[in-house]
């Protein structure tokens, strides 16, 4: 026998972490480290399928939310030709389920991964056209030897790899890859730039040899030579037409407005097969608080709804909330946190995310799901309609004007960071000496003026749909809320949806500066006009910046002695430490309301020192001591250190 699947424990299931290994052998403990890494992501069961002969090895851990008593991973098919290892939810799989059986497929489970064997088995590498949802998996043809590695339109759910000497290591967490004791985990400096405009299917992640499978696209490697090939299968690309400046864009609007609450609602009902209990998270905003309004038409009773408020805030948005969850009759639950609780879990969220962020926005979130996690196991959120139907009212208002203009495309990053070149020239000596060079001839590569004929406004567009992976679906997304084992679907990132609303033309989504515009109007009879019409505001928002001299210097001395240290910069050997002194007085400037630009300057250096405390973070958790290796063998939960952290205070609070 060359092949070994190994019992399922627990409940079967599949929201939850991949990982698979080709080319190389693992050995029981290795695995078992690997499944404690991942075990946050799926906490109710694992499984693992070897194939001695392949050098071939696919494991699992579940969170049980389709199908709770069957349907474990990693799953075969009748015949035993097929193994897969899935991540994530196929929506609307009843009925792809009912028209494969009609060919003559034989179903084990009741799970919706399921049908993904046997779309496979029915259509081949053509199955993507059937798949709606959000997914990452691993896919193994035994006959033609082939693993797949595939990963959903938007990336909404990961999925990274390594190159070994000898094969590839796959996961749903960078933490795993280096748990399975295959890849040393290193710094790479380039990804800390954020001058250096990148490929989003290539992008640079703070750690050397890491990629991952690109959003809408599939992996095919031969188990016997090796190699690789990657194709994409669905294209986010927006037709020219739709930068086309609109006849009339005061005049009838009704189709398209009825054809967003036909996709939006049916996208909302698919996103609420589940057999456990489905919440969302409320702000009071348009985009939140339709999806809650849809899901109530389709629930027979009140659903849950999380909202976050910070202490001291003057943005306090738990009114628009309540006015939301008054309205719509939800069940509602109002976390409140303080400034010191977001920095006591700063390095906990972080471990989850694997990428620094320059804000305590993801801190929140990574609270937020803690509590939410009490009540419910799937959310649905917001996320994404900012990027389908233009929300973001300067950032898109200016892109439509340069196309008017007749612009032609241009460099996506400068247009966002809007650096004079003297100020990027001077943004390379936060690095230390020896990185600034190969760093300016990155960026020199990456400033190359692009053949690109597409109109800008669909441009930048694109560009923000493809950087969501790289930040809110991850750090905002995906990582904080499946540290808690929080499944979260966005019904804004539903590519039926989307590929209806891409043929609208811009002044239909962005009306004068009325932005999301035929998403109001679809709302129109269902929100109350102050819901509808409400002008957008950050659903995570702090109450203050990031201040480590200031408001938050008590709260950030430990940060500040552990990771601003000397010794931490001249341990990481990426940032200089003579800039992060120059930083700290800039950091330390007052505010006056007459020079704007004091106030710019502080934040901005403020937000410097919260990327580089991160980096040194990292280098601790992932390098210096690893986590994987201070937990005693046979453990069976890496346990988040506190929650948290404050525990007892956010205890009272909730």
């Amino acid at each position: 026998m060359f092949e070994v699947a190994r019992a399922q424990v627990g409940k079967t299931g599949r929201m939850c972490g991949i990982f698979g290994v080709v080319g190389q052998t693992v050995s029981d403990r290795t695995l078992k480290q690997v499944l404690q890494l991942l075990r946050h992501r799926g906490p109710d069961g694992n499984g693992s399928f070897v194939d001695e002969r392949a050098r071939l090895t696919l494991a699992h851990t579940r969170l049980a939310v389709v199908d709770l008593a069957t349907g474990g991973q990693p799953m075969q098919s009748e015949d035993g030709g097929i193994v897969l290892a899935a991540n994530g939810e196929i929506y609307g799989f009843e009925s792809i389920r009912s028209s494969l059986e009609a060919k003559g497929h034989r179903f084990r489970s009741k799970s919706d991964s399921e049908v993904i064997v046997y779309l496979y088995k029915e259509y081949g590498l053509d199955c993507f056209e059937h798949l709606r949802g959000e997914f990452a998996f691993l896919l193994y043809d035994k006959s033609k030897g082939l693993l797949i590695a595939a990963r959903d339109r938007f990336g909404i759910k990961p999925l990274y790899f390594a190159r070994l000497p000898h094969g590839f290591v796959f996961a749903s967490e960078m933490k795993a890859i280096f748990g399975s004791d295959l890849v040393a985990p290193e710094l790479n400096v380039a990804a800390f730039d954020p001058l250096i405009e990148h490929d989003p299917d290539n992008p640079p992640f703070p750690f050397e040899r890491i990629e991952h499978v690109p959003p809408a696209s599939y992996l095919v490697i031969d188990v016997e030579s090796l190699e690789l090939r990657a194709t994409r299968y669905w294209s986010a690309e927006i037709p020219d037409q739709a930068a086309e400046p609109v006849a009339k864009p005061n005049g009838d609007l009704s189709e398209p407005a009825r054809s967003v609450l036909r996709h939006l609602e049916e996208s909302v009902r698919l996103r609420l097969r589940a057999d456990v209990p489905v919440g969302l998270y409320l702000s009071g905003g348009i985009d939140s608080s339709f999806v809650a309004a849809l899901m109530k038409r389709n629930l027979k009773s009140p659903p849950h709804s999380f909202s976050i408020s910070f202490a001291g805030s003057d943005k306090d948005e738990l009114q628009f909330a309540r006015r939301a969850a008054d309205f719509i009759g939800t069940t509602h639950h109002e976390l409140v946190v303080t400034k010191e609780l977001l920095w006591q879990n700063l390095e906990e969220a972080l471990w989850y995310s694997e990428l620094p962020f320059v804000t305590l926005a993801p801190v929140g979130k990574f609270l937020l799901s803690y509590e939410a996690r009490k009540h419910v196991t799937v959310v649905l959120t917001g996320e994404g309609a900012d990027e389908v139907f233009l929300g973001y009212r300067s950032y898109f208002q200016n892109a439509i004007r340069d196309t008017r203009e007749g612009h032609s495309d241009m460099n996506l990053q400068r247009r966002r960071l809007k650096l004079p070149r003297l100020a990027e020239k001077m943004s390379l000596l936060i690095f230390q000496q020896k990185h600034r060079r190969r760093l300016a001839l990155l960026r020199a590569a990456a400033s190359v003026p692009r053949n690109v004929s597409k109109p800008v406004i669909n441009a930048v567009q694109e560009a923000r749909l493809a950087a969501m992976p790289l930040d809110i679906l991850c750090f905002l997304g995906d990582r904080e809320e499946m540290a808690h084992s929080l499944e979260a679907r966005l019904p804004f990132l539903d590519h039926k949806l989307y590929d209806a609303a891409k043929w609208m033309g811009v002044d239909v989504k962005m009306r004068g500066d009325l932005e999301k515009a035929v998403l109001r109007d679809a709302a129109k009879g269902i929100l109350p006009e102050d819901l509808r019409m409400r002008r957008k505001s950050g659903f995570m928002m702090t109450s203050e910046a990031v201040e480590f001299f200031r408001a938050d210097s008590r709260m950030t001395d430990r940060s500040r002695r552990s990771y601003l240290s000397r010794e931490a910069f001249e341990n990481a050997q990426i940032f200089s430490y003579r800039a992060y002194r120059l930083l700290t007085l800039a950091a330390r400037l007052p505010t006056w309301k007459r020079l704007p630009v004091l106030r710019r300057t502080r934040r901005n250096a403020n937000k410097v020192l919260m990327y580089m405390a991160q980096v040194h973070m990292l280098k601790s958790m992932f390098i210096d001591a690893p986590r994987w290796k201070i937990f005693e063998p046979g453990v069976s939960q890496l346990v988040p250190g506190a929650l948290l952290r404050g525990s007892n205070e956010l205890a009272e609070r909730i």
